[in-house]
């Protein structure tokens, strides 16, 4: 179901990009005029999430280390000090620099210990509660925000931690594809953004809102959720108006192009009236992002819906225009964002094959390869960053418990020598008793050891499992980017094989009839398709087919090589290889020769058994 609203800009707290500078300033002027300690906290404070939110590390830093040393000032073990561990943890959680996380919050954790109010305890929970999401510890996650629900006594005075725990709770089950659990979140974040008086942590959840009832249009299809979703956007846009200066200019962007994104995806765009709507939504969405930086995944996004209306109205050059836009935009950022980058390639390759420019589609197609590969790369790099400091956490954690158990044994040691001292000076006195008590003891300490020495097999046994546990983890990983490749290879193969179709087009338009042409295109509509099933049962069956068949051959294969082999495998007969191939039997049949040859079979060898008993 999430595929199915790929469109929609999902609005997280996490990735709020860039704000008013009036906001900001605003900050700065209060900071500068306010003597009351308290104050200058909570300031700093905002400030440094802000930062945060608009990817601004090195200051977010700064103003949050700041907090700190402002709230130190009050006293070591105040609820600010630990608000700012939390800042700190959430920085270095989105910079995943997780062991740095993981030490604020632990900060935290050590400062909540020492007060008797319960509420720090929500605010340290909550931070770890986000490194948890972060790291994919996503039942962890939500376990520890219960919790910290539970430590709050008086919820609608901390209104603003409790929106953002029922929010972290509402993109939890978001994931988990449970829409009617994301619904009852999200609509608690509202109630309790009302109640913080904070608007766009209200717009936010209205948002949320939003998503979590496109989940339920998709499965019923009916027309009242529809008008719900957008009455919900229009009180999140209504903020805006209403309350200038308090809801980001992103957020408000953002909002804008999910409503146009509703109008183009699920509204009939044959009406001019939608069309004129939807143009409206995208001009005041990019109208709102004017002159604000690293907000190049919106705009892009607007140009994206735009040029959707341009192909429908035939306007291809118009529609080119925009998807150019987007697409200098995407590239010229430090990091692009590569799925949204990826969706204005396909769009380019899709208005090219439009206008009949097939060397430019083709060029936006290798475009699509490369940045798949960079985002297959960056993907993987960063799950394995995270399942690295899932196993850390474990194992100190682990550590922890260990040498808690040894400082308490070591207590239990301590006793127990003064009790033996002790029974030793009243054995003087009473020998017969002490003869008995002694007895007694030692029976017990006999079931103590033996109990501990079980738990210390216990755990020895946890440890071997959790690391075969891991090494199975990391061999799937593997497992998983094989696959991954192999489809790579197999694409790589289908772009060549487009690769001849135009030249071949070339050649037709210059020799050949219309009507010739056009049943070229009909066949390789056929070819595609059947090439289509060829890489599904290929990469489906037998996920390594392209390494094995290499490995096996005397010769270097080449990709036609590859191609014959996975024709072959699938049982295709001479006639269908040479009609899907464009080439004459005789010269399949060649080329089965060459390949017995490469696999230095003999002449009684059948290549087919020979592949099929391969893999």
């Amino acid at each position: 179901m999430r595929k199915s609203i790929s469109l929609l800009v999902a609005i997280l707290f996490s990735v709020v990009v860039q704000a008013q500078n009036t906001y900001i300033d605003s900050l700065r002027k209060v900071l500068r005029q306010t003597t009351d300690i308290k104050e200058q906290v909570l300031v700093q404070q905002q400030m440094a999430d802000w930062y945060r939110s608009s990817e601004q590390y090195t200051e977010a830093t700064t103003k949050a280390k700041q907090s700190l040393e402002t709230a130190l000032k009050i006293s070591s073990n105040n609820v600010e000090v630990i608000k700012a561990y939390w800042i700190l943890s959430n920085i270095y959680t989105n910079m995943e620099d997780f062991e740095m996380a993981r030490a604020y919050v632990d900060k935290a954790y050590f400062v909540a210990e020492t007060q008797t109010d319960s509420l720090p305890f929500a605010y340290a929970l909550y931070a770890e509660a986000m490194l948890q999401n972060t790291i994919f510890n996503t039942d962890i996650s939500v376990k520890l925000l219960h919790q910290a629900l539970a430590k709050i006594e008086h919820p609608e005075q901390e209104a603003a931690l409790v929106t953002r725990i029922y929010y972290l709770l509402y993109g939890v089950y978001v994931d988990w594809n449970e829409a009617d659990k994301a619904m009852a979140y999200a609509d608690k974040a509202i109630v309790y953004a009302k109640l913080s008086g904070n608007k766009n942590l209200l717009a936010n959840a209205y948002s949320a809102r939003a998503v979590a009832y496109t989940y339920r249009y998709e499965e019923r299809k009916e027309q009242q959720i529809l008008d719900t979703i957008m009455n919900v956007l229009d009180e999140a846009i209504a903020l805006h108006r209403k309350y200038p200066g308090q809801v980001l200019q992103n957020t408000y962007s953002l909002l804008r192009v999910n409503k146009a994104s509703y109008y183009l995806k699920y509204y009939d765009i044959k009406s001019d009236g939608i069309r004129e709507q939807i143009r409206g939504e995208v001009a005041e969405a990019l109208q709102a992002s004017k002159g604000m930086e690293g907000n190049e995944s919106v705009l892009a996004s607007g140009y994206g819906i735009l040029s959707e209306l341009d192909i429908y109205e035939n306007n291809l050059p118009a529609a080119e225009r925009n998807l150019l836009l987007a697409y200098t935009m995407m590239i010229q950022k430090k990091k692009p964002y590569y799925y949204t980058l990826i969706n204005v390639l396909n769009s380019l390759v899709k208005v090219n094959v439009n206008k009949g420019d097939y060397q430019q589609a083709l060029h936006y197609q290798q475009e699509i390869v490369h940045y798949s590969n960079l985002l297959f790369n960056e993907e993987s790099a960063s799950n394995a960053k995270r399942l690295e400091a899932q196993f850390d956490f474990k194992k100190k954690e682990q550590e922890i418990q260990n040498l808690t158990d040894q400082a308490k044994s070591h207590q239990r040691h301590k006793m127990l020598l003064i009790g033996l001292i002790g029974i030793g000076l009243l054995g003087a006195f009473f020998m017969f008793r002490s003869y008995h008590f002694n007895l007694r003891y030692s029976l017990a300490r006999e079931k103590q050891l033996a109990a501990e020495n079980n738990e210390a097999a216990l755990l020895i046994r946890y440890e071997k499992e959790e690391k075969a546990r891991l090494k199975a983890e990391q061999e799937l990983l593997a497992l998983q980017q094989q696959k991954l490749q192999d489809e790579i290879m197999a694409s790589q193969l289908q772009l060549q094989h487009k690769s001849n179709v135009l030249h071949q087009l070339k050649e037709k338009f210059i020799n050949e009839q219309p009507t010739t042409i056009r049943q070229l295109f009909r066949e390789e509509s056929v070819m595609d398709n059947d090439f289509e099933k060829v890489k599904f049962h290929i990469q489906e069956l037998h996920p390594n087919f392209f390494k094995t068949i290499s490995e096996h051959a005397k010769q270097k294969l080449t990709a036609m090589d590859q191609k014959y082999c996975a024709y072959l495998y699938l049982g295709m007969e001479t006639k269908q290889i040479a009609q899907l191939l464009h080439v004459e039997p005789k010269s399949v049949r060649m080329a089965r020769y060459r390949l017995k040859q490469k696999f230095d079979l003999d002449a009684e060898t059948d290549l087919l058994s020979y592949l099929k008993n391969m893999v």
